[in-house]
């Protein structure tokens, strides 16, 4: 547990447990998926270098000089200019990558790990995680001080379903930030740790380390840090039925967010499908749609699937069937599952049943494989619902459009003038 005091409430020195290195479920030597994402020579020379960066990173710094064969940094060079590599994000960081084995004893921990980022970027763009993230933990192992390193490999292991090791990674930056002050890495590591604790239900775990967040972000007078908080604490106490403090929390992040913040579309949309939830999808609809094309790539499918349900519900067809093509591009990632749960609830709503029932097993089935806990009960609750036409159909009044407050007006013409004015994702 993320904790900074003892049992007895006396406040402890942190002690920082060294973090798990591998999924126990991760098949083959170290550093395999890298020569599976990438069946070529580059596959090969990104192996290599992966390899002797964490041979050198796990080395004692008095055993480094002669870790390496004299000719390996030569023998690399030739590599990498067989390859003939054109693309400077690549090129540039396996060419620095080759001091590791030309002067071991005294290369820049910092730039080797800057150079392992650069290459887990590039990677990551070219859809291949699981490389990503073995750059990213060698990053983080070539500069075991660094937090907000050891915070990457937490975010890219809880996004991949790696969550005893997405844990270990946020304690671990939890820990090295706080000893070095470095409280904007402190709060992101809590946040991290709050959004796995959600996604697995465990619902307590979560509030704890928003809370901490929030605290700290207040203290430290973090002004977009604490909106972020306050919008998660939002999202926790909704998915927990307190409806009043949702509420609160809400208002008071879409106060706090700085206008025009990256973060202002996650939190409008948010809101919609609090909105949609509790029956009034007539000023969810609009919010949603704008939010779609201004969310972070990673998250545009959870946007997709609160669009398609709340299509479903208005009985736009066009926009479900649409939402669900575009969907079916999404083969994984942070919410997927969820994502298709919501489009069977707008499948549902339309008396598509049989649509609905695949959607919601592919839901389903998804959350089993990435180990959430909550979105698994929600989709098994609904398959279980859709087996009785009447049942489904009862489960549709809930979302039937509601008499909404005033300030569910005025707030939501806030939301969309403020979407309206964000760019548009290229």
């Amino acid at each position: 547990m993320l904790n900074g005091r003892s049992d007895t409430g006396v406040k402890r020195r942190w002690r920082i447990p060294p973090p798990i290195l591998r999924d126990a479920k991760a098949p083959g030597p170290e550093g395999l998926a890298v020569l599976e994402e990438f069946r070529s020579e580059l596959g090969g020379v990104l192996w290599k270098s992966l390899r002797s960066v964490l041979l050198w990173a796990q080395a004692r710094p008095s055993e480094r000089k002669s870790l390496f064969a004299p000719d390996a940094a030569k023998r690399r060079a030739l590599d990498l200019l067989a390859l003939a590599l054109e693309e400077d994000d690549v090129r540039e960081p396996l060419e620095m990558l080759t001091e590791v084995l030309a002067i071991p004893a005294r290369v820049d921990p910092e730039l080797v790990g800057l150079a392992c980022r650069r290459l887990a970027g590039w990677a990551e763009g070219a859809d291949a995680p699981l490389t990503s993230l073995e750059f990213l933990q060698a990053a983080a192992l070539a500069c075991p001080a660094n937090a907000h390193f050891a915070l990457a490999v937490g975010r890219a292991t809880r996004d991949l379903a790696q969550y005893s090791r997405s844990e270990s990674w946020l304690q671990r930056s939890v820990g090295l930030a706080r000893q070095a002050g470095d409280w904007e890495t402190y709060i992101r590591a809590y946040l991290g740790h709050g959004k796995m604790m959600l996604r697995r239900g465990v619902l307590p775990a979560a509030r704890r380390s928003y809370v901490k967040a929030l605290r700290r972000s207040v203290r430290q007078g973090l002004q977009e840090l604490e909106a972020m908080t306050l919008q998660d604490l939002f999202i926790l106490e909704d998915k927990a039925g307190n409806v009043t403090r949702a509420v609160t929390y809400a208002t008071r992040a879409v106060a706090t967010f700085p206008t025009r913040h990256r973060n202002l579309p996650h939190l409008a949309h948010d809101i919609a499908v609090f909105w949609m939830q509790r029956g009034d999808v007539e000023h969810a609809f609009p919010v949603l749609r704008e939010t779609v094309d201004r969310v972070q790539e990673r998250y545009r499918g959870i946007a997709i699937g609160s669009l398609a349900r709340a299509g479903g519900h208005l009985g736009d067809e066009a926009a479900f069937d649409w939402a669900v093509g575009e969907l079916e591009r999404w083969w994984d990632g942070p919410g997927i599952a969820d994502a298709w749960a919501e489009v069977a609830r707008g499948a549902v709503a339309m008396a598509r049943f049989d649509d609905a029932r695949d959607f919601a097993q592919r839901a389903e089935t998804m959350a089993r494989h990435r180990g959430e806990s909550l979105v698994r009960f929600e989709a098994e609750a609904l398959i279980q619902s859709i087996q009785a036409e009447q049942a489904a159909l009862e489960s549709r009044s809930s979302d039937r459009p509601s008499s909404a407050q005033p300030e569910t007006d005025q707030l939501a013409r806030e939301l969309l003038k403020s979407l309206q004015a964000q760019p548009v994702n290229a």
